[in-house]
């Protein structure tokens, strides 16, 4: 509630100063004609009495509405003028409020809407004066009519552009907020993407590498306890196993946290690769699982992304194997082309995969969904399936 309430009584707050403010404005402008009309008085005009004050007034405090009503601003101060001029009222500043009217019709609509209320205004007022000759400005009207025309026609185009150029600052300088608050958003926006798209990759690493240790722990678990009595040896050589998973799951862990907890984006840890793939396949036969590699085509360096996501891919997918194949042999199968690699994991088990249900990708676990996002990613294909001959298949294209 304190979110929604704060802004509305700033804005309401400001808009009462700026209020204020024009009401002081115009109450200056209307006083100080006041007091020095009588000063400066003709003696060729008419006296300075209370029908001048009044109109001296309500041309000054017209200003008030200038921001909200810069157009009734304009017509009420020229009828107070007009009216002043034809009781030969004489006094060259009694037209500042005038020139403050034009000049807020050109703040409000842009000098190419508001010159022709400031002409129609300049010709009623310059009509008024001319049609009687003892009206007088700055002397008297019959000694330079022409002077006194130009005159008030460079106050009206004065105003005009002033105003035109107060209003351009003031759409540069909304623009310009418009502009950094868009900034802003999308700053917060992009941040608020990256955190969750490094999350999903945490989130990705850890299923794969912690998925592959657990699965290997739980089959090494089960073989240690039904031989521990009858093949104490074998028992003992799966508790060796267990330990080398686990210490596998506990390095993948550090690093993960380790480049969490530091300051640098980068790990510190060089990420997992094709390289690693012989480790990989030696904890997957200590975990009791068969597995055969192929490696075709000319090994080169792959781009780390790259690189990664095949190694994932391959760990994911014996991952599989171990935990819902069943007795079975994998093979996998590395090729190497001049534009991408690809890799195949297959196995002759009975088919079955993780939670995600298959080639369809339906199910509820996360590891055949994290191989599609990392291929997909990489703008690569992947497809997972039942082989015809029995088994299951994943190959994985992934463009360089």
């Amino acid at each position: 509630m304190r979110s929604v309430a704060g802004p509305r009584i700033v804005t309401v707050m400001d808009e009462s100063r700026v209020r204020i403010f024009d009401v002081a404005l115009a109450m200056v402008v209307a006083a100080a004609l006041v007091v020095v009309m009588p000063v400066i008085e003709n003696p060729d005009a008419r006296s300075f009495d209370a029908l001048a004050v009044v109109l001296v007034v309500v041309a000054g405090g017209a200003l008030a509405l200038h921001r909200r009503a810069p157009m009734v601003v304009l017509a009420v101060t020229t009828s107070a003028l007009v009216l002043y001029s034809l009781r030969d009222y004489s006094g060259s500043p009694v037209y500042v409020p005038w020139i403050g009217a034009i000049f807020a019709v050109s703040v409000t609509r842009g000098p190419a809407r508001a010159w022709v209320p400031a002409a129609v205004s300049t010709a009623v007022i310059l009509a008024t004066a001319f049609q009687d000759s003892t009206w007088v400005v700055v002397g008297r009207l019959g000694q330079a009519p022409w002077s006194i025309a130009a005159l008030f026609v460079s106050w009206a185009v004065g105003a005009l552009l002033l105003g035109g150029s107060v209003r351009g600052r003031g759409v540069e300088r909304a623009a310009m907020e418009e502009r950094a608050r868009h900034l802003a958003e999308t700053r917060e926006e992009e941040a608020r993407r990256r955190v969750a798209e490094e999350r999903v990759r945490i989130a990705r690493d850890l299923h794969d590498s912690v998925a592959h240790s657990m699965a290997s722990i739980s089959v090494q678990a089960g073989v240690g306890a039904h031989v521990l009595d009858e093949r104490p040896e074998d028992a003992r050589a799966a508790l060796l196993a267990i330990k080398h998973a686990s210490g596998d799951a506990l390095a993948e862990l550090r690093a993960t946290l380790s480049m969490l907890r530091s300051s640098d984006a980068a790990p510190r840890e060089p990420a997992a690769g094709l390289d690693r793939l012989p480790s990989l396949v030696n904890s997957s036969r200590a975990a009791g699982l068969p597995v055969d590699v192929m490696i075709e085509g000319d090994a080169r360096p792959l781009p780390p992304a790259v690189d990664t996501a095949a190694f994932r891919i391959v760990q994911e997918s014996l991952t599989n194997v171990i935990r819902h194949a069943g007795p079975a042999r994998a093979t996998v199968a590395v090729r190497h082309g001049d534009d991408g690699v690809e890799i195949e994991v297959t196995d002759d088990g009975r088919g079955a995969v993780d939670g995600n249900g298959g080639a369809d990708g339906g199910g509820g676990g996360h590891g055949l969904a994290g191989m599609r996002e990392r291929v997909g990613l990489l703008g690569g294909e992947l497809y997972a399936g039942t082989r015809r001959s029995g088994g299951y298949r994943v190959r994985a294209r992934l463009p360089l």
